[in-house]
């Protein structure tokens, strides 16, 4: 399954809103082509754990939060935005049932030969190794 969903095109629809105590509400729904079935990640911009067994990953631990670009531990995360940013959105998930494995997802603006996306920087890192796998996407 992981294999089909690397050649899939991935639409995501984001839809922002607030709860009563004034946090931040994400829901990211992602629509994969090829009739593949969508998910939607539902997220609170509190920096509160929020356990969960994922169709793919299996048991993760993750956090969401608003995050000024200084507070973010990893250089290279905090690398290749867009002149003048000073927050991001940071996403951390570690994934219980792969004892060490964290992934961290930075999400901003970048230029591109002028024109302005929104990009996800997207480390990988495992407990013990010295190779991370790094992607923007």
């Amino acid at each position: 399954m992981r294999k089909v969903i690397t050649m899939a095109t991935v639409t995501l629809i984001v839809t922002q809103t607030k709860d009563a105590s004034g946090n931040i509400l994400l829901d990211i729904e992602n629509k994969p082509s090829g009739g593949m079935p969508g998910a939607v990640e539902k997220r609170v911009l509190n920096w509160e754990p929020v356990e969960l067994n994922h169709t793919l990953f299996g048991n993760i631990r993750g956090r969401s939060r608003v995050a000024k670009v200084d507070e973010l531990e990893d250089e290279w995360l905090k690398g290749g935005w867009e002149e003048g940013t000073e927050e991001v959105l940071h996403f951390k998930t570690e994934h219980i049932d792969s004892k060490g494995v964290v992934t961290q997802q930075v999400l901003g603006f970048v230029k591109v030969e002028g024109v302005r996306y929104q990009a996800r920087r997207v480390l990988v890192t495992t407990e013990g190794s010295d190779k991370n796998v790094e992607i923007t996407i």
